[in-house]
Parts: C-alpha cells; structure tokens; sequence
C-alpha cells in the first residue's frame, strides 16, 4: 500500500481536527484496531531536519477511525509550516499511511 498525499492546513491558535480512515480493495473499512499511530511534522521530509511538532499525543484509533485533534493551546506555538506523515505499527510492521504538506495559517486575532 503506498501513502496517500494529504496536506494538513492548520490555522494557527485554533483548534485542528480530522478523521481518516481507509478502505480494502473490495470497499470495506480497514480496522485499525491494535495499530499505533505516530506522527511528525519537521521542516523538511527528513531524518536530521527540525522537527516542528510532535503529532502523536493528539492521535486516536478507534475501529477504522484515526482522528487528529490538535489543541488551539499547541496550534498556537506553531511559527512555520513543514511536511508530515502519519505511520500505523503493529510489531515490526509498519505503514505509513499519509504523506504531504503541513500549512500553517497564521493567526490574526489574539
């Protein structure tokens, strides 16, 4: 399964949410049940670059659902835009799932 290309557009100081969930090849929901999400957004898609945001802690699963809800409280700390991905593990086995741009919307009311 290759990743997806999904760009986050985040509006700084709000609050951020999405669900993704994914389908098999005959239609039905993958169930992500027993799978670990993490997730990164860095300045650039590599190893040593600066890592922006940590994504993990603000990661759910439940059933086919993997939901990203970030707090205005962190979204407000971000300055910069990036790129991410999110990877799903069980074991040694892992898929990354989604890949692309991070935007940042900077905040004019505070």
């Amino acid at each position: 399964m290759a990743a997806g290309s999904w760009d986050l557009q985040i509006e700084q100081g709000a609050t951020f949410a999405e669900t993704y969930t994914s389908t098999n090849d005959d239609g039905s929901a993958v169930d992500w049940t027993g799978w670990t999400p993490r997730a990164q957004i860095r300045v650039l898609a590599a190893v040593d670059a600066e890592l922006l945001l940590d994504l993990t802690p603000y990661l759910t699963v439940t059933g086919a659902a993997i939901t990203l809800s970030i707090p205005a409280a962190i979204t407000t700390t971000l300055t910069r835009s990036g790129r991410w991905d999110l990877e799903l593990v069980n074991g040694t086995t892992v898929i990354r799932l989604l890949q692309g741009r991070a935007l940042l919307v900077p905040e004019v009311t505070q």
